[in-house]
């Protein structure tokens, strides 16, 4: 929960130059909150960089096949 502001049953972070707001919901747990949408992003941020490593590898791949020809 490092970086938040928390205001009343909301809290506010900047993550790459955007605003983000979250609720306390249904449930009044501002910190279960926090944690949900941390590991939302974490998951986001993983399958995003495993899909950036295929583009490279498959583009070395391509480069090596096209210099060994």
């Amino acid at each position: 929960m490092y970086g938040w502001v928390i205001l009343g049953n909301a809290a506010t972070k900047r993550v790459n130059g955007q605003e983000i707001i979250i609720a306390a919901g249904k449930s009044g747990d501002l910190g279960t909150a926090i944690r949900a949408w941390e590991d939302k992003e974490r998951h986001r941020m993983v399958y995003e960089l495993g899909n950036l490593g295929r583009l490279v590898n498959d583009a070395l791949d391509r480069l090596r096949q096209a210099r060994d020809i």
